[in-house]
């Protein structure tokens, strides 16, 4: 993803830019606010990121990690922090946005497979890792054979692995990483080269396999000892989060002899096929930041915490008050995504009036066009279980219909929350849209 270095917004316009839907990039990490952890899980020492940094970092742990979150909770932006985390330990590491580097809708496990390779050789590239010519070749020649490959890349490809003297060329490694690009771009676009990589893959998988752990053993020796980390960012976003059991159910990618870390949706951890991942995959959630409790009470510290990220990010005096951009907070439910697009919603629209700043008005509208954005994911006959999610505190921390709860969180109409033990809640715009349509009672609340 290109990162558009940020500024701390002093105006409407700037808020445009500084409440994107878009995560924290590496130029823009001094607004990440490092203390919401102990709202997210209700205690001060427990944190999943740092579980997972303690994990890719000690030899003796599993390799395989599942990073589980809401769409919007700040999964990719403390993925981002976590990677600069882990340059600062000299940890090799290369984030991966699958969003971009694949085609979500048509991705499988052999795409991934290429794409841990590409990774590791950017990895062995910015480490000037030693990695012998003779595996380098045969990675190319691997690529090369029976795939259309354009002819300058042909040409430039072949150069090199013929050795020949007289022709100037590139290391291999920028050759191989360049020759990776080619095929990652294809590979969204051509159902004949994707349908060639796989296959050979699928009949030669022990060869590709050795090549990746050979290219990581030599970033190890260079890098003394520690071993390249890989992240994948974005897969949970594939379109039928289903498809995932499938993609990571393949043996190889939870086997690799170094960290590997994918985003998984959380709606599907729920699903009874999340046990046959369990045994492969260590899982870390990254819970919502809870602004209330249990109980229906505010939860005053998770509002303090959204609050201060809001600020970091923009002058509060942007907001006509305080109680206007508590309110924001409170009625998104603790989450990051819809309440930066409420802001940002108001923002453009206050600008369009000369306001200058955020008021009422603004926020009910931008309440108003997300509201109908949810509702759209609900009908009568989910009420019932709405109902129960909403007035009922023994079925907010059970399952009674898994169907329904794995829909329902996967489109955000209802939230997980956790404060050492799991719990849902509706998304305060959909208790706000059933109590209007006399759905919930107010005296229920």
């Amino acid at each position: 993803m290109q990162s558009i270095k940020m500024e701390k917004a002093e105006n409407l316009g700037a808020m445009l830019r500084a409440f994107a839907l878009e995560p924290l990039m590496e130029d823009s990490l001094s607004f990440y606010y490092d203390k919401t952890m102990a709202s997210r899980t209700g205690d001060e020492h427990s944190s999943p990121l740092e579980d997972l940094f303690d994990d890719c970092t000690t030899s003796y742990s599993t390799n395989a990690h599942l990073l589980l979150g809401h769409r919007g909770c700040g999964k990719s932006t403390e993925l981002n922090n976590l990677k600069r985390r882990f340059e600062k330990y000299e940890q090799p590491v290369c984030i991966i946005d699958s969003n971009i580097e694949t085609d979500l809708f048509q991705i499988n496990h052999w795409d991934i497979m290429l794409l841990i390779t590409y990774g590791l050789c950017k990895i062995a590239e910015e480490k000037n890792a030693d990695i012998p010519d003779g595996t380098l070749e045969n990675v190319l020649a691997y690529l090369k054979q029976d795939v259309d490959i354009t002819e300058t890349k042909n040409k430039s490809a072949s150069a090199e692995i013929s050795g020949g003297a007289e022709v100037k060329t590139p290391p291999l490694i920028n050759i191989l990483i360049e020759l990776f690009a080619y095929l990652k771009s294809n590979l969204k676009v051509s159902v004949e080269t994707r349908t060639t990589i796989r296959t050979k893959m699928e009949k030669r998988a022990s060869e590709w396999v050795r090549y990746t752990e050979e290219i990581s053993n030599y970033i190890a020796d260079k890098c003394e000892g520690k071993r390249p980390i890989i992240i994948f960012e974005g897969l949970d976003k594939i379109p039928d989060p289903r498809k995932i059991f499938d993609l990571l159910s393949f043996s190889a990618l939870a086997q690799m002899p170094f960290p590997v870390i994918y985003t998984f949706p959380i709606s599907q951890f729920y699903s009874s096929e999340f046990a046959k991942l369990s045994g492969l995959y260590r899982h870390h959630v990254l819970p919502m930041i809870k602004v209330k409790n249990l109980d229906k009470s505010e939860n005053n510290a998770g509002i303090d915490v959204i609050r201060k990220i809001v600020e970091l990010r923009a002058n509060p005096q942007l907001f006509e008050s305080r109680e206007v951009l508590e309110m924001m907070i409170k009625q998104t439910g603790g989450s990051l995504r819809h309440l930066f697009d409420c802001i940002h919603s108001a923002a453009r629209r206050a600008a369009r009036r000369d306001a200058g700043k955020i008021e009422n008005e603004d926020a009910e509208r931008a309440f108003s066009d997300l509201k109908h954005e949810l509702t759209v994911q609900i009908s009568e006959p989910d009420f019932p279980d709405l109902i129960n999610v909403y007035t009922n505190p023994i079925y907010k921390e059970r399952i009674s219909n898994r169907d329904f709860l794995l829909g329902k969180m996967h489109s955000s109409v209802v939230l997980e929350y956790r404060n050492g033990e799991r719990w849902h809640d509706l998304h305060p715009l959909i208790a706000e849209f059933l109590k209007k349509q006399g759905v919930i009672n107010d005296a229920s609340n």
